[in-house]
């Protein structure tokens, strides 16, 4: 980045009230968490996502939904966030004063490992299994749970508690991610190619509010994040 770049970075920063950095899975790529869109990867090869990381896949065969996601589980588990999740913790430190927050799309939990505060996951985590039927069983997820079991509350399959393909997005944390970003003055894309929906539509709230008397926030994105 240029140095008038660099101060025009800083002037934006130093005047904003409210600064969103949104994620995607390009962030955690350089921790060696694969994406869906990455056929080199091992994870998704061979795999058919309708049958292992799908709603229906999960309804039609907990098991298999389950020991596929548990194998993901062990990778996030043994990986690290990387210098990009602790940029943006350091980032988010320098912005004290600041109201700032985190939206990702990622499932790794790496963004609040990393140091980051607030952090809305649009997607869900991977660290968490709840009740199908939402009855408000929710728990860590221990690996040694390497097989579905039923709700100890009312006896529902008890899942993974992410958005698998072909669920909708829980309306709570989605509404505050909207909220935030309308009112973001500085708003970072992160690793994201804005391709899965309706989470990538985050991004053009920002813009929608601008007016004759309220300034456009200012975007920086960055689809790519310095190899290590």
């Amino acid at each position: 980045m240029q140095a008038a770049s660099l101060d025009s970075l800083a002037s934006m920063m130093q005047a904003a009230r409210q600064v969103v950095v949104f994620s995607g899975a390009g962030l955690s790529a350089d921790s060696g968490i694969p994406t869906f869109r990455d056929g080199a990867t091992g994870l998704w090869n061979n795999v058919d996502p309708d049958e292992v990381a799908s709603i229906q896949g999960f309804l039609r065969n907990p098991r298999r939904v389950w020991s596929w996601l548990l194998q993901l589980k062990a990778l996030v588990d043994e990986r690290r966030p990387n210098p990009g999740h602790l940029a943006i913790a350091r980032l988010e430190e320098l912005c004290a004063a600041k109201r700032f927050t985190v939206i990702t799309q990622n499932i790794d939990g790496y963004h609040a490992l990393a140091g980051n505060d607030d952090v809305l996951e649009v997607h869900g985590t991977i660290h968490r299994v709840r009740c199908h039927r939402h009855c408000g069983y929710v728990a860590g997820w221990d690996q040694t749970a390497s097989e579905p079991f039923a709700c100890p509350d009312c006896g529902a399959p008890v899942r993974p508690d992410l958005v698998m393909f072909g669920e909708m997005l829980d309306e709570g944390v989605f509404a505050a991610a909207q909220a935030r970003s309308l009112h973001a003055d500085v708003f970072f894309c992160v690793g994201t190619s804005f391709t899965v929906q309706p989470a990538a539509r985050l991004p053009v709230c920002p813009a929608c509010r601008s007016g004759p008397s309220t300034p456009a926030p200012r975007w920086l994105k960055s689809t790519r994040i310095p190899r290590r």
